[in-house]
């Protein structure tokens, strides 16, 4: 299996620190995460989360902390996990970045993407929140239009353009994976996804939501057509970490990349230091890549 650190609440500078550590103790990737901001009061909150984010989390531009990583390092990839696609209101603006990083890297990068859960990044979007499902299936779209040859027109229900050019194009095409944990948000991941991004679930959840996105595939008639299966994994009941047989047992299940981290979840504190993520980092190494 492969491993990617999931970068989180971390000021860009150590950001990088870590990135630069991860490929050196074998880390495949990292993953950064995304909000354009933080309400210092409200009431919206993550469903996957056990409590409200503290509204001082620290989240990097996405595009521009995965430059900075993409150019100091050799090997590693770089994704991001995940992009709340439906609230950039450009997919223009979107492809081109992609692009560009893809071009840049020699195609090392993931774009992972999720409907959010921040009606507040919606508001200030000027997007409705209730069509977040349709425009982000749809932005999927257009983002493999532009990426392939042009020129390509769209007439869709959010997006409509004439046909046109939006270069640079990615030497190849650029992987797409959701964030997605409800059964239809899980099929729907089957059906226009190349992977799926399941960030944390326990090893006695875990088969029942890689069957429910392989029934996307099959409903697509995508079964046979390569697709990444990228999850996480929490303290074990007994407290301890997650560990190489643990991971085993996940890509037994069909699990291809383990997603580390957040470390501030793992370690269960809102707020970790440098130097814990750095230790974090050398003994997951020790205990579970090497």
């Amino acid at each position: 299996m492969k491993y990617w650190l999931h970068i989180h609440n971390t000021e860009p500078e150590e950001g990088l620190k870590l990135a630069l550590l991860a490929e050196e103790v074998g880390f495949e990737g990292v993953v950064g995460d995304d909000h354009w901001f933080m309400p210092a009061g409200s009431d919206s909150r993550d469903p996957q989360e056990r409590g409200p984010l503290p509204a001082e989390t620290v989240f990097p531009d996405m595009f521009v902390f995965g430059a900075t990583i993409l150019a100091h390092t050799k090997k590693l990839k770089y994704g991001t996990c995940v992009m709340i696609l439906a609230n950039r209101t450009n997919p223009f603006l979107v492809a081109k970045a992609c692009g560009t990083l893809a071009r840049l890297s020699d195609d090392r990068f993931v774009l992972g993407v999720g409907l959010g859960w921040m009606e507040e990044e919606y508001a200030l979007a000027g997007v409705d929140f209730k069509t977040r499902a349709g425009r982000t299936v749809e932005m999927i779209e257009v983002l493999r239009k532009l990426w392939g040859p042009g020129p390509v027109e769209h007439h869709g229900d959010f997006f409509d353009f004439a046909a046109t050019y939006a270069n640079p194009r990615p030497a190849k095409p650029i992987p797409i994976y959701i964030g997605s944990a409800a059964p239809v948000a899980l099929r729907r991941t089957g059906r226009i996804a190349d992977g799926w991004m399941g960030m944390t679930s326990p090893l006695d959840v875990l088969p029942g939501q890689i069957a429910l996105v392989n029934e996307g595939r099959r409903e697509a008639q995508r079964e046979h057509e390569p697709f990444e299966f990228m999850v996480g994994l929490p303290r074990n009941s007994d407290g301890s970490l997650p560990g190489r047989e643990d991971y085993k047992r996940a890509e037994e299940m069909g699990v291809t990349q383990g997603h580390v981290g957040p470390i501030d979840h793992l370690l269960g504190k809102p707020f970790t230091t440098f130097d814990e993520k750095k230790r974090f980092i050398v003994d997951f190494a020790e205990r579970v890549i090497v």
